[in-house]
């Protein structure tokens, strides 16, 4: 079976050398792989690309062992591949935002919340899109204030609170701060928040990986520290993309994604652009 993408993640993980791990659930849809602590997703036609995922024809393996290699990934008799010299790479890193797009960006917030029905500030009364009670006030309080103040303690107990809150394989609390640190990493040079101010707020939210291991699933973690450094799913991309006028196609396609991840990426996108160009810095 051929590899349609590999995104670059993957490509970089398997360049440094073999994998061995195990397939930890397979749908129609995706085959997430355990590689070590990396989980790998394979992912079927008509699911969007992961920041982490191989696009694969189908994703129905059967559950086993694992090997991956550059160029080749075996599951349990199946073998997905690709040209290792010339691979069909995909970027899961959104373009960077330039500087005179702040204006555009805050629009963007402001029309993302207005298609999902979402109030203005969505994280003002406490709590998240489904997970409520006190561990999810405290946090998108404290997330609230990271994101004004630009507070690398604030993101840090904001994560303290909301890692691994939440059921299923990628609880909500994680998925909120995923999709936040992919809009600061790919954004902050649009608002003023650069450098090494910004990357020690994005160390804070998404945790040390010893850290995440600890308080998440290990598809969580994966995803949340690649969100360090901008990667997130292809929906989010045009997103954060004030030129790109078919927006709400991908957010269709971003709400759909998943039991509840879509719908927190989305508000998280939506809240995080209001909350960064309201506070903005020349």
């Amino acid at each position: 079976m051929e590899a349609r993408a590999v995104a670059t993640p993957v490509l970089a993980l398997l360049a440094a050398g073999s994998r061995e791990g195990a397939v930890r659930g397979a749908t129609r849809a995706v085959a997430y792989l355990d590689l070590g602590g990396f989980v790998a997703a394979l992912t079927a036609p008509g699911t969007a690309l992961m920041p982490n995922g191989v696009a694969v024809a189908r994703t129905a393996v059967p559950d086993g062992r694992v090997r991956a290699t550059a160029g080749a990934i075996e599951v349990a008799g199946e073998r997905v591949t690709w040209d290792a010299a010339e691979p069909p790479r995909w970027d899961p890193v959104p373009r960077r935002a330039a500087p005179d797009e702040r204006a555009g960006l805050a629009a963007r917030g402001t029309d993302v919340l207005a298609a999902l029905g979402a109030p203005a500030d969505p994280w003002a009364a406490g709590g998240l899109a489904t997970t409520d009670g006190p561990r999810a006030a405290e946090g998108t309080a404290h997330l609230r204030r990271a994101l004004r103040e630009r507070d690398p303690a604030a993101a840090a107990a904001a994560a303290e609170r909301l890692a691994g809150l939440g059921a299923g394989l990628t609880p909500e609390g994680d998925d909120v701060l995923t999709a936040v640190a992919a809009v600061v990493a790919t954004t902050g040079d649009a608002v003023g928040f650069t450098g090494a101010h910004r990357d020690r707020w994005l160390e804070a939210l998404c945790l040390h990986p010893a850290e995440r291991a600890e308080r998440t699933t290990s598809l969580s973690a994966t995803l949340l520290g690649l969100a360090r450094d901008g990667a997130i799913a292809e929906p989010v991309h045009p997103l954060l993309d004030p030129a790109r006028a078919r927006w709400p196609e991908a957010l269709d396609r971003l709400t759909a994604t998943g039991a509840s991840t879509g719908r927190a990426y989305a508000l998280a996108v939506g809240a995080t652009l209001a909350l960064l160009t309201a506070t903005a810095t020349e």
